[in-house]
């Protein structure tokens, strides 16, 4: 290799050296086009779920166990109730002894029958027959006789009748809201069956109580036919002869003011007048809507000068002139770049676009005052029937005024007339034999002592208490995906960044578990030790790489390679700049190791420490960093005598240099650009290790003179819009991105069933074949 060429090419190249850089990759239009939206990665919705439970399925499996233990110890605590059943039949009517009479049959299809039905059942008056049949209030197992000093205080402080009852009452009503909570009546559809449930810890209390409620519902409502009978008649005696005087009165009072008044053949028709009104008022209502729609599009003219209306939109005339107009400003602009807007030709264009912008104006105004005439017919019809109806109002008023109490009288006679005749029609038909009415409610099957209790039930509190666990564990994993806004798997970086992942480098397992975790050798670390840490796990990278080709970090830094030479139709990008969203994400390890692998194929690798702000390549090659780039840069060094050969695997090295005060614009001279032309003919490839994208400008400018840039992500640490932002800041460049590395890879992290299938959790792909080869590789020459 010829490198005191570089220098006698470099004067050479140095005019012209920026018109030999790269071209830029990306139009300003794609730029605009640059969005970060999802696109689809080859994952449905389902195998997403998927993925997220297997990532997280100790967690639910310890979930559900727990719940499951939870439930069970519930369960296990709560008391043993016992359920008793009853059976009813309630019939709509029961058949009726009456002399010439039918049995009378209800519409099977009304529900209120059966409605009022239920509630009876479950009413407080069928509860204190049951506590008095039973005695339950004086009764200690029934648990009502003492109740809790809170309940106790409870009443009296919300309760001030409280104060005045007896000890007793209170026992009482304490037992009657204990019968009326523990009550369940449950009809059976598509039947007359009614089943009355109750349930207390003693299955003798629950069969007894049951029973019971049967028993005393039959008897309630034999008691309430009778009392309805015998009461009916009586009633119906008094009020007939009431009714009958005031119809009596009633109609006398009516004939009267009928003559005093004049008021002839007066019914519930309408008038004519009315009817006048009713057109009006419906006219008024029509006028008033097309006012209101006209006076809206008055006020939209006004507004937008009346451009946007939809008369002037669809009108023939403007659309035409529209048309021709914008035929006359094309041509314009044709002829603009070949003549003059003096031209007598171009004059004359721009008058007849003119012309057709007033007669364009000129068609507008005509449809404005076209509305303007619609709004004022349309508010002085609305005015002149305001004025009719305000007329016809004082006629029909009149004659309101004067039929009123007409109508009140008139109203109080068909009351009374209408009462009269239902009260003789109900006393006709009471008599005596209403009493001899069957009763409609029958038992079908008493309570029995249950022999199990009815709960608590495993069957229903375990797969409940799973239930809740299993959707506990659901929405933590939910939340916690969510909330994860950091690269996990390739699937994601193509999906969001829209850009292929050209390799995946696993996470280093010995050197994850040090302080320095992984390769982050881009982070500023104030101690010394850490600092240290990363530079000997830099090395220790390297020289695994080296040393051990077929280890599995070796073959993932070589699939990367492979797919760079196939990132573009030419191979592997001229100069390929490597660089990160922030610190700490690997770019100098994989810059470092992209050279190693280059260089084993036999080509001629230059590699640059560009980070002229905190450079680290150095260090991890044993080199100083007294000369490098920073000195090529500002002219005080050639370029021939700033870089070291052979440091690995035949690898030309170039390190940064002393530390410049203005590293950006070194950067954006000519010298970086005549350097990069000079190496493009003597070397294979250029690997530039760039600074970090955020924040700084030395990487986008990096980027514009680069053939090709590689973005580093590391894995389940770096946030999507930080990358995503570094991304839009080169493309901003004009940079060539040819694709993502996705560093320090956790296939746990990421699910196992991610798609790929490599095995990256334990590096079964990687560790294929590197049994057959136990042959030892020289190790990296130590500087």
């Amino acid at each position: 290799m010829n490198l005191p060429a570089m220098d006698a090419q470099a004067g050479g190249a140095a005019g012209g050296a920026l018109a030999e850089a790269p071209a830029a990759r990306l139009a300003p239009a794609q730029i605009d086009q640059f969005r970060l939206d999802a696109r689809s990665s080859g994952l449905s919705p389902f195998q997403r779920y998927l993925v997220a439970l297997q990532k997280h399925m100790r967690f639910v499996i310890g979930a559900a166990i727990v719940s499951l233990l939870v439930g069970a110890f519930i369960t296990l605590l709560m008391p043993r109730i016992y359920t008793a059943t009853t059976s009813l039949q309630i019939d709509r009517e029961a058949a009726k002894v009456l002399r010439s009479q039918e049995m009378s049959v209800e519409n099977p299809s009304d529900p209120q029958f059966y409605s009022t039905q239920y509630e009876l059942l479950r009413s407080r008056a069928l509860a204190e027959r049951v506590m008095n049949s039973l005695g339950l209030a004086n009764r200690k197992d029934f648990g009502a006789a003492e109740p809790s000093g809170l309940r106790l205080f409870w009443e009296r402080l919300f309760s001030h009748q409280d104060e005045a009852k007896t000890e007793v009452e209170r026992r009482q009503r304490r037992t009657i809201d204990i019968l009326m909570k523990n009550l369940y009546v449950q009809p059976v559809p598509m039947s007359r069956i009614v089943k009355l449930s109750y349930s207390n810890r003693s299955p003798q209390l629950a069969r007894d109580i049951s029973a019971s409620f049967a028993d005393n519902f039959v008897a309630m409502t034999l008691d309430r036919r009778y009392s309805a009978s015998s009461y009916a008649r009586g009633f119906l005696e008094e009020k007939l002869q009431q009714v009958k005087l005031k119809l009596e009165e009633s109609e006398k009072q009516v004939v009267a003011y009928a003559q005093k008044e004049g008021i002839v053949n007066v019914d519930d028709k309408i008038s004519v007048t009315g009817a006048n009104l009713k057109a009006l008022n419906e006219s008024l209502a029509e006028a008033t809507a097309d006012r209101i729609k006209n006076a809206q599009l008055w006020t939209q003219a006004q507004i937008d000068n009346g451009a946007g209306l939809p008369q002037v939109m669809n009108d023939k005339v403007i659309e035409t002139a529209r048309e021709k107009r914008a035929q006359l400003m094309a041509e314009y602009q044709d002829k603009l770049r070949l003549m003059k807007p003096d031209f007598p030709e171009m004059r004359q264009t721009r008058a007849q676009i003119v012309e057709y912008d007033k007669q364009i104006a000129r068609q507008i105004d005509l449809v404005k005052r076209s509305i303007k005439s619609q709004y004022d017919a349309s508010r002085d019809q609305e005015a002149s029937l305001q004025h009719k109806i305000d007329a016809l109002k004082a006629e029909t008023l009149d004659l309101r005024n004067r039929s009123i109490q007409y109508n009140i009288l008139q109203r109080e006679v068909d009351t009374n007339r209408s009462l009269y005749d239902g009260l003789l029609q109900q006393y006709k038909e009471v008599g005596v034999t209403g009493a001899l009415s069957t009763n409609n409610v029958s038992i079908v099957d008493k309570a029995e002592l249950p022999a199990q209790p009815s709960s608590p039930s495993y069957l229903l509190n375990l797969p409940l208490a799973l239930l809740v666990g299993l959707l506990g564990s659901a929405g933590w994993i939910a939340a916690r995906e969510i909330l994860d806004d950091t690269f996990k798997s390739p699937e994601e970086v193509e999906e969001f960044l829209g850009m292929p992942a050209l390799g995946v480098i696993p996470l280093n397992k010995a050197s994850a578990r040090k302080k320095g975790k992984g390769l982050d050798d881009d982070k500023d670390d104030a101690k010394d030790k850490k600092s240290s840490a990363k530079v000997e796990s830099r090395k220790h990278l390297a020289r695994e790489i080296v040393d051990n080709p077929l280890s599995p970090l070796a073959e993932a830094y070589r699939s990367l390679r492979t797919a760079l030479q196939f990132s573009t139709p030419h191979g592997a990008p001229k100069v390929l700049l490597v660089t990160s969203s922030q610190p700490g994400e690997g770019k100098s390890t994989t810059s470092l190791c992209l050279a190693a692998n280059f260089g084993q194929l036999g080509m001629r690798v230059l590699l640059i420490d560009a980070d002229l702000r905190k450079a680290s390549l150095h260090k991890t090659l044993g080199l100083s960093n007294n000369i490098g780039l920073s000195n090529v840069l500002t002219g005080t060094l050639e370029t021939s005598k700033s870089v070291r050969e052979n440091v690995l695997n035949g690898v030309t090295f170039m390190a940064s240099g002393p530390i410049p005060p203005n590293p950006a614009e070194l950067l954006a001279g000519p010298q970086m650009s005549s350097m990069l032309a000079v190496a493009r003919e003597i070397f294979d490839i250029v690997i530039i290790d760039g600074p970090p994208t955020m924040g700084l400008a030395d990487a986008p400018l990096l980027g514009n003179l680069a053939d090709g840039a590689l973005i580093v992500v590391d894995a389940g640490h770096t946030r999507r819009r930080t990358v995503a932002a570094a991304v839009k800041r080169l493309y901003f460049a004009r940079t060539h991105m040819v694709g993502v590395l996705l560093n320090k890879f956790d296939a746990r992290k990421a699910g196992q069933t991610y798609g790929y299938g490599y095995g990256y959790g334990g590096l079964d792909y990687f560790d294929y074949g590197s049994k057959l080869h136990s042959e030892k590789k020289p190790s990296i020459a130590k500087s």
